[in-house]
């Protein structure tokens, strides 16, 4: 899997307009996050202070991803 600068990703992704707080909970907020292919779902479990995402990357790598990133930069 070939991934580009993360940072500089959700940058653009962030400054493009992409990301959407779609639910704000006293337990969660979720984003929606535009990326290159897909629309995808980023949760922030306010209990636990952790970020999650739906996409290949946050998955494999348990890593923040671009989307996380961005939706950081919204919250």
């Amino acid at each position: 899997m070939v991934v580009a600068n993360i940072p500089e990703k959700a940058r653009k992704i962030f400054e493009e307009g992409k990301v959407t707080k779609e639910v704000d909970t006293q337990n969660r907020t979720h984003y929606k996050v535009v990326g290159d292919t897909e629309t995808h779902s980023v949760i922030f479990d306010k209990k636990k202070n952790e970020w999650g995402c739906d996409c290949r990357y946050s998955a494999l790598q348990r890593k923040d991803c671009s989307h996380i990133i961005a939706a950081k930069m919204k919250a």
